[in-house]
């Protein structure tokens, strides 16, 4: 499976909160990098990393709306490009933002790592009330 057809089936069971399925496509030493000037942000790591992130992150926002607007990969890589509209739950303020997310791939062909790239980090602490 090519990294672009692994990220799209992740995706997918992200989509449908299959949490199991989302951990079989992760290396056992996976490492999500969230900005650190986000209250979530810094190192999630290990195979349910993602699953650990997503509920943390919820506690500040709700309502998310994810639209995708590209998704690629090549070799070793897949980067989706999105954009995510919700709400602070700190302010009530719904916001709208783009995201890009670089996946890294191990040789064995799993996820080894996930970059998470917010065009306006000091926007969403605003939004946040901070």
């Amino acid at each position: 499976m090519t990294p672009l057809e692994a990220s799209k089936a992740m995706y997918a069971e992200v989509a449908k909160g299959n949490w199991d399925a989302v951990a079989s496509y992760m290396a056992d030493d996976f490492v999500i990098h969230e900005p650190t000037s986000l209250p979530y942000g810094g190192e999630w790591r290990g195979r349910d990393a993602l699953q650990q992130l997503y509920t943390h992150v919820m506690g500040y926002w709700e309502d998310p709306v994810v639209r995708w607007m590209e998704l690629v990969g090549g070799e070793r890589y897949a980067v989706a490009l999105l954009h995510f509209t919700v709400t602070a739950k700190s302010s009530g303020k719904r916001f709208e933002t783009h995201i890009a997310e670089v996946t890294e791939f191990d040789d064995a062909g799993k996820m080894a790592s996930m970059r998470i790239h917010y065009f306006d980090t000091a926007h969403m602490v605003g939004q946040l009330g901070g």
